[in-house]
């Protein structure tokens, strides 16, 4: 995905405050080189990351940040271990609050974001949603290595065939022992 022009780099910081009282949108993408944690998790990050979020109240007054962030990123596939591409779309929905204590007492539906001080740091925690979106187990959806490879249990030779006892040595040994 190529990076739009008409988009803006969204600001590092911002005062969640003011953008609630002004009921503020914003829209942009967010620039690669603060992304750091991002680019240790995945093989690469194909073109922007984009982000659009909406401030604003609830109904019990909260303070929210609705949006969600997208992009385009490659992972390791766990089966043949060749880059395999994600599409990304992490909704989210956030409650801002100034501490731990006013985080527990809102409600389920949205998830509590700490501003420190008068800034919150936009870029990391766009970031984290997209690392808590992140795929357990990266895999093509077509076969890339062949179900022939992969074994489970007996080969069909092994089942037909006797067996020998593993512990066949120890009993010729138990016999020898006896003798003496």
């Amino acid at each position: 995905m190529p990076t739009d022009p008409s988009k803006p780099v969204l600001p590092k910081c911002v005062d969640a405050r003011k953008l609630v009282q002004r009921e503020q949108c914003l829209d942009g993408i967010l620039p690669l080189d603060s992304l750091e944690r991002l680019s240790s998790a995945v093989e690469s990050v194909d073109g922007a990351i984009s982000a659009e979020l909406r401030f604003g109240r609830d109904l019990q007054g909260h303070l929210t940040v609705r949006g969600k962030v997208t992009g385009t990123v490659e992972l390791l596939c766990q089966r043949c271990l060749y880059p395999v591409r994600e599409q990304l779309e992490a909704p989210f929905c956030w409650g801002i609050v100034w501490s731990e204590a006013q985080g527990k007492s809102l409600p389920k539906d949205l998830d509590p974001v700490i501003q420190g001080g008068d800034a919150l740091n936009l870029h990391q925690i766009l970031e984290d949603e997209i690392l808590l979106n992140l795929p357990i187990v990266a895999y093509h959806q077509e076969e890339c290595v062949s179900k022939r490879r992969f074994h489970f249990g007996e080969s069909g030779a092994e089942a037909g065939g006797q067996q020998e006892n593993p512990f066949k040595v120890l009993e010729q040994l138990k016999g020898s022992s006896g003798k003496s």
